[in-house]
């Protein structure tokens, strides 16, 4: 990612728009585009009840969750998918997964740009780098949906549900008490091969590289500056592996959706990351706790349902 795109807000947008006329690319109906979205606005407010549609009371909701989780991962960096999953109760999942991947690149897009200035790819003396963790999440990735396949979804997911709530109780409980020293660039690619591992199963890859940098007692800017470059090249994968595997989802009621909750998605990560600028690292460090029980708690549910 350019450093011209981080330092102009309008080019941060275009290049949100960019990234869907991308994934739009890779889709065969993407000629017809605005010929079928005009089809699926109507079919929409018509409320014809098949499947695929929503109520205007549905869109709504759906607008909702999204803006929360919006100003969820603009204060905290991560989280985005584990509060939009909400949208699963009105979405069918291979219409709602993707639709929360773009979405969240779009919301991570435009938080780095508000914050490029505490963004790092390359590693320096001075500020440590988030592309040892990337290529190690890339390498992690498959072993991880391999896991996926072959062992039980539902155990794995409570597991890694239960680590999460069980270590952010402790570091909120006894902040301090559990510290590690290791770092360096070896260190960064298995933590990010891990996090691939996690989220090629769970989805919630971000949650091994905070829980290791949680771990160091590194400060909001560090944890920001890679976590979040992290999230965002792992869904861009994840986007383009799908839409060579599945391309029939992105259809034009898929796009609709898109451009009727991106809005409410920016202006959550605006709301969220004007938050972040008022808190201090201890109050993020609670703040991003909290968050790793909710996901923890909604790992555990969903191994339960």
């Amino acid at each position: 990612m350019s450093a011209t795109i981080l330092r102009k807000p309008a080019l941060t947008a275009a290049a949100v728009l960019l990234l869907a006329t991308a994934c739009a690319a890779l889709t065969p109906a993407a000629t017809r585009l605005g010929t079928a979205a005009l089809h699926g606005l109507h079919d929409l407010l018509s409320m014809s009840g098949h499947p695929g549609q929503m109520s205007p009371v549905h869109v709504v909701l759906v607008a909702a969750v999204l803006f929360l989780a919006g100003v969820v991962s603009g204060l905290a960096g991560f989280a985005f998918s584990a509060v939009a999953a909400g949208i699963l109760w009105l979405l069918p999942p291979l219409q709602a997964v993707p639709l929360i991947m773009l979405l969240s690149a779009c919301n991570q897009l435009l938080s780095i740009g508000k914050l490029r200035h505490e963004m790092a790819i390359w590693s320096s003396a001075d500020c440590e780098g988030a592309l040892p963790y990337i290529v190690g999440g890339l390498a992690g990735v498959p072993l991880g949906v391999a896991l996926l396949r072959a062992l039980p979804p539902d155990l794995i997911a409570g597991g890694l549900g239960a680590f999460l709530v069980v270590y952010a109780f402790a570091m909120l409980l006894m902040p301090g008490c559990l510290r590690i020293g290791a770092c360096g660039r070896m260190t960064a690619v298995a933590v990010g091969a891990l996090g691939g591992v996690v989220g090629g199963f769970s989805g919630f890859g971000a949650s091994a590289l905070v829980v290791y940098l949680g771990l160091r007692g590194a400060n909001k800017s560090v944890t920001r500056g890679i976590t979040q470059p992290y999230i965002f090249t792992m869904q861009l994968v994840s986007l383009a592996a799908l839409a060579a595997t599945e391309p029939a989802v992105f259809d034009a009621f898929f796009w609709f959706l898109w451009a009727l909750a991106l809005p409410a998605v920016l202006l959550g990560s605006n709301t969220g990351v004007a938050l972040y600028h008022h808190l201090n690292d201890r109050n993020f460090r609670r703040a991003v706790l909290l968050l790793l029980i909710a996901s923890g708690a909604s790992l555990i549910a969903k191994s339960m349902i």
